[in-house]
């Protein structure tokens, strides 16, 4: 039954699509369009309200109350997880009507349901009204994670204040036009212009002021002072060459990352290859107390546990606050990896004094979350050391001289808030301490017979970087892997059986399918139930195509592309994976330092945006799944 919504009750039709996204960023034209083109029909429950053999999809429904479910189409068993269930503010059939094609499985009413619906020519002209709309239709999961993120910050702004800054475009945060010299001018002159000028660096470029280089305050007590330089020396003689440039276009962000992992607190900002400014590290963090060039400072200049504690301590809030920020998950991880690289390097570093490790080739390896470079706020270790034996040296001798430095490695690590893994995946591990040939067997091993603990393990150490030391010795070892794990389909389909063993929480009835019991009743694990089957899937489809890297983003996206993926394809399964991500770590910052709900969330308490974006996030996951049972016939 369907009837025409009448002028009196339009009021109210527009105020509850303003409730719900899309409709609630709308246009306001647009917004009175279609809520004057909709209109109301009763579905009873059992009832179909749209399926396959009614033709190409003619309506657009949006459900007003009750319940539609929908067999996934992408769903490899029939289970009650394989369900959809779609509430209030919901909308369906979107794709059909786009690419005029009926649905692809039927929609039925779980109990008695009104649907708003909108015709075809008015979905059409709709969409064609509202870059809303549009965007909605065409990108749904990122338009809803734009959504997320706005909410985010507005409801961060009054602590990170100007600190928004970090998503804006270097061009935006140039703050004066950057002073600059040839490299044949003197010293002398370079020096007295930054005086004059109030600034702590010069940019050196050419003719066509493209940037040679670059010369800052903190170079002039080494370089010019105690080196008891002539000023009339060219001040090329004493720059600092191939200065950090990002183009004009990059974020902020962009800029934090390239001083954290060049340890700088400058970054010049070029446009065709000319220099157009410069932005500091305190243009991007001046009303943070934390800072990455403090950190880095701190880093250099620890010869203790208690620098290197306050270092830890550092990094954890440096991503609380840029994760306030609505900063994406992606690049918060990324930066928290690449500064734990840096504690983890440094405490290599002072461990190396205390050992003799002369004559040993070595690589520290990182497995796990770390070696995806994924890490998040609540992590334990997973490391290990490859290494040669040369000169006739038998592994086991070169062995017993790293154990001791590895295991001090790893007690540093502990003092800095990285747990000990009760596994005992770490590499004072004599089992993890082994040398290139020793980890090839290991790994063929594994390939070869596959029984559950060696699929466990593989989902484990194939996920290896290297850290510091000799990394052409990891890629060699990433060579052969990827040699290996190709020429062994069946190694493949038992790790893709062993993926398919967890399935998404979707719930038939219910939006989700919650733990019903102990401390965590009522929640999600987001690390178990949702992050890992993304993580699982990626790996796989990397090492069945020859993917080099180890990220579960970058997994997706090379391997998405040789499987003949689409780019809407793979892009939704990245942000389904990044916004499970983002809520593990918001809930970390919330918990206190490991607790046991780190990674757990409550979908009730989610906002009706971040509830939808939940779901379909593990509806990607579930259709990657999908994908694993397919290639394997599961």
């Amino acid at each position: 039954m369907t009837d025409r919504i009448p002028a009196s009750l339009l009021t109210a039709v527009t105020d509850f699509l303003r409730g719900h996204p899309p409709f609630d960023g709308m246009e306001p034209d647009a917004l009175k369009f279609l809520a004057g083109r909709l209109q109301l029909s009763y579905h009873p429950r059992d009832s179909v309200v749209q399926s396959p053999d009614q033709g190409e999809a003619e309506t657009l429904f949006i459900v007003q109350r009750g319940i539609v479910r929908v067999r996934n189409a992408d769903a490899h068993q029939p289970a009650a997880g394989a369900w959809i269930a779609l509430r209030a503010g919901e909308s369906f059939s979107v794709g059909a009507l786009l690419e005029r094609r009926p649905v692809a499985n039927p929609y039925i009413a779980a109990e008695d349901t009104f649907c708003y619906q909108l015709a075809r020519r008015d979905f059409d002209e709709l969409v064609g009204r509202s870059p809303r709309f549009h965007a909605f239709c065409t990108r749904y999961l990122t338009s809803l994670l734009q959504q997320s993120r706005r909410l985010l910050r507005m409801q961060c702004s009054s602590d990170v204040g100007e600190q928004q800054t970090i998503n804006a475009s270097l061009r935006s945060l140039i703050k004066r036009a950057p002073v600059s010299c040839a490299a044949d001018t003197s010293v002398g002159a370079a020096l007295a212009t930054m005086k004059a000028q109030k600034i702590g660096s010069i940019v050196i470029v050419s003719a066509a002021q493209q940037p040679a280089g670059i010369f800052t305050r903190g170079d002039v007590l080494d370089r010019v002072a105690l080196a008891q330089l002539d000023l009339n020396a060219p001040i090329g003689s004493v720059m600092t060459p191939n200065p950090v440039a990002l183009p004009a276009e990059a974020s902020g962000y962009d800029a934090a990352f390239a001083m954290a992992r060049n340890d700088c607190r400058h970054v010049l900002v070029v446009e065709e290859g000319r220099l157009l400014g410069i932005v500091t590290e305190r243009d991007l963090f001046s009303l943070q107390r934390v800072s990455i060039r403090l950190i880095n400072r701190t880093l250099a200049g620890a010869a203790d546990a208690g620098a290197l504690q306050q270092a830890a301590r550092d990094i954890r809030s440096l991503a609380a606050n840029m994760l306030g920020q609505g900063i994406a998950a992606e690049q918060v991880t990324s930066l928290v990896t690449a500064l734990n690289d840096a504690l983890t390097r440094r405490i290599l570093e002072i461990e190396m004094l205390r050992h003799d490790l002369e004559g040993i080739t070595w690589c520290w390896l990182a497995f796990g979350s770390e070696g995806r470079c994924e890490q998040t706020l609540s992590t334990d270790q997973d490391n290990g050391l490859l290494f040669t034996s040369a000169g006739g040296t038998d592994a086991e001798s070169v062995r017993g001289k790293l154990l001791p430095f590895a295991r001090n490695v790893n007690r540093a690590l502990d003092e800095c808030g990285f747990p000990l893994c009760k596994g005992n995946i770490m590499a004072g591990n004599p089992e993890l301490c082994l040398d290139l040939a020793e980890w090839q067997q290991k790994f063929g091993d594994w390939v070869r017979n596959p029984a559950p603990q060696a699929l466990l393990n593989a989902s484990i150490f194939f996920d290896f970087r290297a850290v510091s030391g000799a990394a052409q010795l990891a890629e060699t070892l990433r060579d052969g892997l990827l040699a290996l794990t190709r020429g062994h389909a069946g190694f493949l389909r038992m790790m893709a059986q062993n993926a398919l063993l967890v399935q998404p929480p979707l719930g038939m009835l219910r939006d989700f399918v919650v733990d019903d019991d102990g401390a965590y009743a009522g929640s999600i694990d987001l690390k178990t139930a949702g992050a890992r089957l993304f993580v699982d899937a990626a790996r796989i489809f990397a090492l069945a195509h020859g993917v080099v890297g180890t990220n579960t983003a970058q997994r997706l996206h090379y391997a998405g592309t040789r499987m003949n993926l689409s780019a809407d394809e793979i892009s939704s399964a990245v942000e389904g994976f990044n916004f499970i991500q983002q809520q593990r770590l918001r809930q970390q910052v919330a918990s206190p330092q490991g607790a046991g709900g780190a990674n757990r969330v409550d979908p009730d308490t989610l906002n009706e945006v971040d509830r939808r974006i939940l779901k379909e996030a593990l509806r990607q996951a579930r259709k990657l799944q999908s994908r694993l049972a397919l290639d394997y016939h599961l």
